[in-house]
């Protein structure tokens, strides 16, 4: 007895994540993509498309206006910019990540529990926040790297603290909006934990502005830890960064402005890619936000 041919299955396709897909079809969030995989992988391989050592000297070359053996031109030890604009693009990358993500994880922590529970837990999560608030962004970074030492990961650390007081009070406004909601009081009829609730259930509805929001934080993130390298609380010397360049670059500015221009052209450029990333982010998890920007650009 002979039997038909079963038919043949249906070939699956994997499909890109929803957020990277939507972010690929925005005109903005592919330019912010783009640039960012550029220092990404300048980040992990710069030293193998560097032209030179980053930190070897030519003393024959002190000073050198970019040429065809030097594109973006030497510093006052010989050193060559480009390789070292490109050496710096670790620390960049490391900082703005890095920072970023223990601010998220501090911010996002504190204001979860302090919306969930309210009252006097609120209270004092809310206070401790406010003192935060209340001192300059870039000051408290400066005291806090004076007193933890300078370092990246000092660094990196005293910008978290800085920048964690945003997304508890981000993270605690969406709390408070969804933890009176139905499907929370069915789960808690339910018998399901506090904790659970926590992680299940409140954490995944607060991520969309949190996720936002540390997109945007990176750009000022980066900016902060130039600014404290270029007061000298970053890493130690040899190592580059754009900041430290800066700052050693001013000295030479009206003879040799490539020391500083390229330095800035690099950070300026991360930083755009931070912001348009963080805008398309933003249009792509609440379109409702796009449509009424362009219905007050029509108005």
């Amino acid at each position: 007895m002979s039997t038909a041919p079963s038919a043949p299955l249906p070939k699956t396709r994997l499909r890109r994540p929803y957020l990277l897909d939507q972010l690929l079809r925005h005109k903005g969030g592919a330019f912010g993509l783009a640039i960012m995989a550029l220092f990404i992988l300048l980040a992990l391989f710069g030293r193998m498309v560097a032209p030179y050592d980053p930190n070897a000297n030519d003393y024959l070359n002190l000073l050198s206006a970019p040429s065809a053996q030097h594109w973006f031109g030497t510093d006052e030890l010989g050193r060559d910019t480009l390789s070292r604009v490109i050496d710096g693009s670790r620390i960049a990358v490391a900082v703005a990540f890095l920072s970023v993500s223990i601010a998220m994880a501090i911010g996002v922590l504190i204001g979860v529990i302090s919306g969930y529970f309210g009252g006097m837990v609120d209270s004092v999560l809310n206070r401790s926040q406010d003192v935060l608030f209340a001192f300059p962004t870039l000051l408290l970074a400066i005291i806090l790297v004076a007193v933890l030492g300078p370092g990246l990961f000092n660094a990196s650390l005293a910008i978290a603290i800085v920048y964690s007081p945003r997304f508890a009070r981000i993270a605690r406004a969406s709390a408070l909006s969804i933890k009176t909601s139905e499907y929370l009081d069915a789960a808690r009829l339910a018998g399901v934990n506090t904790p659970t609730i926590l992680v299940r259930h409140i954490l995944p509805n607060v991520m969309p502005p949190v996720i936002v929001l540390a997109a945007l934080s990176m750009s000022t993130a980066q900016l902060a830890y130039a600014s404290l390298s270029f007061l000298g609380l970053g890493v130690s010397p040899p190592q580059a960064d754009w900041g430290s360049m800066l700052s050693k670059g001013r000295d030479f500015i009206t003879i040799a402005p490539w020391l500083v221009i390229w330095p800035t052209v690099a950070l300026v450029m991360l930083m755009l890619a931070f912001n348009v990333l963080g805008d398309a982010i933003r249009d792509v998890l609440d379109p409702s936000h796009s449509s009424s920007k362009s219905t007050d650009t029509l108005t």
